[in-house]
């Protein structure tokens, strides 16, 4: 079986948890930004980030690890299973000790409820966590799929019926706690059938995989900071309703990442571990994931850049168009940030967890004076075009230190995998530009739906005549048939 035909039959099962997934959290993100304040939003921003990069530690960094060995015992899986739970109750004290400090960092005394009760999905989570890594490692993706999709229906009808209830910010909670709580608990039925963790735990087990984990565990939580320390930083210096309107321009940035990304990075991950000694193969197989996520991903951020001043008031109210400028920068950091995941997998999969770790480094040694000079210079603005100049910076260095590092030196091969994405990207984002300017400003609605129409139109038929190849290999994937 090829890479791109195992891929793919991944890939078809997780696109449909994603499409799911993306559509429920896009309701749920409208619905919300017309009930909820701008405040609220930057409220519930704070406590996602101090409680996301909490999770960074959650499994001590080992689940990527135990995909990596292809050879784990059954002691040791069961160890492994263990520590997570330990970690999980760990972790939640910690929050619960830090959480003063944390809403003084803030000044935001409501701050402290919402985080001891979002914290409890440290308690949670570990239960199931090893039963995803496991059927991940063994590449059942249509049972993720599932727990995927009922997890997101019900963490979704939680937030959006608390909302409506005038529960205010807890309804986010609310419906965190609800997905964490629903996925654990579908993941445990599943696993349950295919493997049982014994009652036993013993250190002697885990000392290869923790070898690995410190530094993977070291990188994730450098690379969740680096990620997120703009939106520390304008909650600390510019207040929880600018965070609101940033927040928001970033969830709709990061939608096509946290939700298409993961459709191909979870499947190659494990796939390029079995590829680990075939660098020619392991090469080939990086080139058409980037191939794949540039031709999906770029039109949609240059797409989104073009049509933002239409369809953010018109799908989200008129108050949040202060984030339309935002979220027109941002679309740029979103574009290049997609291109960067996959770089993980890769690394991952060579055993460079080390590797991982020290380009984190770099990032948060750059990231962090260039987003408080941006806050400095330029407000909520500043901090979006200083992310939007460091990542151009990524982009260059992530290929001269890690990619040819791994795989050797393909630089053209490398741009040519995205060079066709973007030209068809910027040739439909002119053809919504022009159809844009000839409609008239206060028919937004209609000027959103046709902007959204014509830019899907240019695209398809962008694609179709220049990479007809690549589209039937994959439907014939979709449809089961052999690639």
């Amino acid at each position: 079986m090829s890479f791109r035909q195992v891929a793919v039959s991944g890939a078809k099962w997780t696109s449909v948890s994603a499409a799911v997934a993306s559509l429920l959290q896009l309701v749920q993100l409208v619905v919300l930004a017309r009930v909820l304040t701008p405040a609220d939003f930057g409220l519930m921003g704070m406590v996602l980030v101090v409680v996301g990069f909490a999770n960074s530690y959650a499994d001590m960094g080992v689940s990527q690890a135990l995909i990596f060995r292809q050879d784990t015992t059954q002691e040791e899986q069961s160890s492994l299973y263990w520590l997570n739970v330990m970690a999980g109750i760990g972790l939640y004290l910690l929050m619960v000790l830090l959480t003063p400090l944390i809403t003084g960092f803030f000044a935001q005394p409501s701050l402290e409820q919402l985080i001891l009760l979002t914290s409890l999905v440290f308690l949670i989570t570990p239960f199931g966590q090893q039963f995803q890594i496991l059927l991940q490692k063994e590449l059942i993706f249509d049972r993720l799929a599932q727990v995927e999709i009922i997890a997101t229906v019900a963490g979704t009808m939680v937030a959006i019926g608390g909302a409506l209830l005038g529960f205010g910010v807890l309804s986010l909670v609310a419906g965190e706690l609800a997905n964490a709580t629903v996925r654990a608990a579908v993941l445990i039925a599943i696993g349950w059938r295919r493997w049982r963790p014994a009652l036993t735990f013993s250190p002697a087990h885990l000392r290869g995989y923790l070898s690995f984990g410190m530094y993977q565990m070291g990188e994730r939580s450098l690379n969740y900071f680096n990620k997120n320390i703009d939106k520390i930083l304008i909650g600390r210096l510019l207040g929880p309703e600018l965070l609101g309107f940033y927040t928001l321009a970033f969830n709709l940035i990061i939608y096509p990442i946290s939700i298409i990304n993961p459709i191909i990075t979870r499947v190659s991950y494990p796939i390029f571990a079995k590829l680990q000694n075939e660098i020619g193969m392991l090469r080939q197989g990086y080139m058409e994931v980037m191939q794949i996520l540039a031709l999906i991903n770029f039109p949609l951020f240059f797409g989104f850049a073009v049509t933002a001043p239409v369809v953010i008031p018109t799908f989200f109210g008129p108050q949040w168009m202060p984030s339309v400028l935002i979220a027109q920068i941002l679309a740029g950091v979103g574009l290049i940030r997609s291109t960067g995941n996959p770089v993980g997998s890769l690394l991952y999969a060579k055993g460079h967890a080390r590797l991982g770790f020290v380009w984190n480094l770099i990032e948060m040694v750059t990231q962090v004076p260039g987003v408080v000079l941006g806050a400095y210079f330029g407000g909520m603005v500043g901090v979006a075009v200083a992310c939007l100049l460091l990542q151009i910076l990524y982009f260059a260095l992530s290929y001269w230190l890690l990619i040819r590092r791994v795989v050797g030196p393909c630089c053209r091969e490398y741009l040519q995998s995205m060079g066709a994405a973007c030209m068809m990207s910027t040739v439909m984002a002119i053809g919504v530009w022009i159809v844009g300017s000839i409609l008239p400003d206060e028919a937004l609605l209609l000027s959103a739906g046709l902007e959204i129409l014509a830019g899907v139109l240019i695209y398809g038929v962008l694609i179709l005549l220049f990479q007809r190849k690549v589209v039937d290999e994959i439907w014939r994937g979709i449809r089961g048939q052999q690639i």
